[in-house]
């Protein structure tokens, strides 16, 4: 396997990721609104390959800005972050 096969197999294909979020006031919070390329029986998206092409606000998944705290805190790609922040719902209450 090579390292982005690794990083690519981290993922459980829950379609969390590609919810719409809000950057308010520094918090990141989902939406309740998917992606539209989103298939939301598969949970996969219709055009990964080329998302970025197709929804240029798609944001590859780095180590970088999986630190943001874009990802579910249960998500595999957060395992092991130290003091991870996870988004939260945007009519949850905080957390905090």
């Amino acid at each position: 396997m090579t390292a982005n096969t690794d990083w690519e197999a981290r993922c459980r294909r829950c379609g969390r990721c590609c919810f719409e979020k809000i950057d308010y006031e520094g918090r990141i919070y989902y939406t309740d609104r998917p992606c539209e390329k989103l298939d939301l029986e598969t949970r996969l998206c219709t055009v990964y390959a080329q998302r970025q092409t197709h929804r240029p606000g798609c944001t590859l998944l780095t180590e970088e800005i999986v630190r943001l705290g874009v990802l579910p805190k249960d998500c595999p790609y957060v395992a092991g972050i130290a003091g991870y922040v996870a988004p939260q719902l945007w009519d949850e209450e905080p957390s905090e």
